[in-house]
């Protein structure tokens, strides 16, 4: 298996609207932070059900689970890219903050996408 990256990527933008005469100001913010998994620091990967939906479950190894809690916690409410290779295989967004490494990925996922998600995750 290939290295697993884990991009987190947040895009704001900010438009102040200003009284009559003054000047408009324009911000764009990009926060980039990544998270370089070897195959050894995923322990398990499975298509898994919650509340009848399809989902994948990923433990990680206790190292990897200490940096994934340090990057989530920094990064609520943004989106995380899943990359295996040069492949984004997903995008969640972090909903929590992630401690023991026990992450699951949850939304619009069909059983097949979930089941072949935790394929290409496998160690």
């Amino acid at each position: 298996m290939e290295t697993v990256l884990l991009r987190i990527l947040a895009i704001s933008v900010a438009l102040a609207l200003p009284a009559a005469a003054a000047a408009q100001e324009l911000k764009f913010n990009v926060v980039q932070e990544t998270l370089e998994l070897k195959p050894s620091d995923i322990l398990e990967a499975e298509q898994s059900f919650q509340d009848g939906q399809p989902i994948v479950r990923i433990k990680l190894a206790p190292d990897a689970a200490k940096r994934f809690g340090e990057i989530t916690s920094r990064n609520l409410r943004k989106p995380m890219q899943v990359v295996v290779g040069d492949r984004i295989l997903t995008t969640p967004i972090i909903q929590s903050a992630i401690m023991r490494g026990e992450i699951v990925i949850s939304g619009r996922l069909t059983v097949a996408e979930a089941a072949e998600l935790a394929r290409k995750l496998k160690p």
